[in-house]
């Protein structure tokens, strides 16, 4: 926050560059668009006076501080143990420093307490299993169908379902050739937890992705995943556990088409050749040139 605080610092200068600086700090979205003319208009000063202002800070002028003040502001994050919540005085700079500052924190603490072993194993599970089966309510459930899509481009048959019924009915048709993967924050939802122990009979290997450690469902589960949401989040609670679990999910699904890359790859360009020709459409004499 080097440019901030050079701000904030600036005491002894005219009262013309007092009120530039009052201004660039009080409306900071602003200056992405304004010219000098234009701030020196708005601080009734003048252009001349924003570049000097700017040379005094240590800049050639005002285009290159602009340009440094805006990349520090969408860049920099400030002290990792801040709380980060909402407030009545949003302005589009600190709602994009905070949701950056958001999903930055989330996946490095996620990312911290990955296991490579752990990773090794669930990937191997996952690429000998025939069918992968999300299970996961309310919000989770637009992960699972972002994890299932991945996973039809590494050629990986996968099934999610909205509805109870249809996901206990699926769990019941379950065995030990499907894999599943849970999405839970708390790890303590009744209905997973009911589905969790009809799969458990099934025999069907169970994977939780959760930020609880000690819940129901990772006591049930054959290995769990932890996705950071630090309660220093806030209001921004669920965005952060949501970055965390797609970013497991991206790492999980990376390994798995990475296990068979070439067929993989032909396939997603066998698709793109349907894409351009007909996409969602129906198809006559187009050689795909894909087998199985």
């Amino acid at each position: 926050m080097i440019i901030l605080k050079e701000l904030k610092n600036f005491t002894d200068g005219t009262s013309s560059e007092i009120d530039i600086k009052n201004y660039i700090l009080e409306h900071p979205e602003d200056i992405e668009k304004m010219s000098a003319r234009e701030l020196g208009k708005a601080t009734f000063t003048s252009a001349a006076s924003v570049t000097r202002f700017c040379k005094k800070l240590g800049y050639k002028g005002y285009p290159e501080f602009r340009f440094k003040f805006m990349s520090e502001l969408k860049f920099s994050t400030g002290k990792n143990n801040e709380n980060i919540e909402l407030v009545a005085t949003e302005n589009v700079v600190t709602i994009v420093r905070k949701v950056t500052e958001i999903q930055k924190r989330a996946i490095e603490e996620t990312s911290e307490s990955l296991s490579f072993e752990k990773l090794k194993k669930i990937t191997k599970d996952i690429h000998n299993a025939e069918i992968v089966d999300f299970y996961a309510f309310d919000l989770n459930y637009y992960l699972t169908q972002y994890g299932c899509s991945q996973y039809f481009h590494a050629r990986k048959k996968t099934n999610t379902y909205t509805a109870t019924n249809m996901q206990a009915i699926n769990a019941l048709m379950s065995d030990e050739k499907h894999f599943a993967i849970f999405i839970s924050h708390t790890g303590e939802n009744g209905r997973l937890v009911e589905i969790a122990k009809i799969l458990k009979e099934r025999k069907t290997k169970i994977l939780v992705i959760t930020a609880n450690k000690n819940s129901t469902l990772t006591e049930l589960a054959d290995d769990y995943l932890f996705a950071s949401a630090p309660k220093t989040f806030q209001e921004f609670l669920f965005p952060a556990f949501y970055s965390s679990v797609k970013y497991i999910l991206d790492i999980l699904w990376g390994i798995e088409f990475s296990m068979e890359y070439e067929k993989n790859i032909k396939l997603n360009k066998v698709y793109d050749k349907i894409g351009e020709k007909a996409l969602w459409g129906l198809l006559k004499k187009i050689d795909l040139g894909y087998t199985k």
